[in-house]
């Protein structure tokens, strides 16, 4: 979880969570190989994951040195956008991934990632300021909880964004 409340620990906290949610999928992926339409789901997941942790690297990067605490309200704000189930607890955003078995539970636990990084990436958004590559994050990650629904209600492949 987001321990300090800085525009640089929080894009480092955003770094980490793209990096092991990309591990996830990949992991997801491998579990799911006999069923394509999960494969080729966590496949693609991994792949964006991979992308959207270049791209907070590269924004961490282009963020000045100066880096001071936001105001209170904002601090308050980010951290609880911080905690969920997803990030928190001992093992954090990847606890319980050996545990799924299931269709079922792979796309709760891949919506609840997605949904949760979405709100996460959100008030990052209103913390540092509008960034075009947080911005273009986020509409990826509204698209993800879109695949994701698509395939949980209608059981078919989601149909491309």
């Amino acid at each position: 979880m987001l321990e300090e409340a800085t525009p640089r620990k929080a894009l480092e906290f955003a770094v980490t969570t793209e990096k092991i949610g990309a591990q996830i999928y990949q992991k997801l992926a491998k579990r799911f190989e006999d069923n394509e339409e999960l494969k080729e789901l966590f496949t693609s997941l991994a792949k964006d994951e991979q992308a959207h942790e270049r791209e907070f690297k590269a924004l961490l990067d282009r963020l000045p040195v100066d880096d001071n605490p936001v105001q209170y309200e904002q601090e308050q704000y980010l951290r609880a956008m911080a905690i969920s189930d997803v990030f928190s607890d001992e093992e954090g955003i990847g606890k319980s991934v050996d545990a799924i078995s299931t269709r079922e539970d792979a796309l709760e636990r891949a919506l609840s990632l997605e949904k949760s990084t979405l709100m996460y990436y959100t008030a990052l958004s209103d913390v540092i300021g509008t960034s075009e590559a947080v911005d273009a994050i986020i509409a990826a990650e509204k698209r993800h909880v879109i695949r994701v629904m698509q395939l949980m209600i209608t059981g078919e492949r989601p149909k491309p964004l």
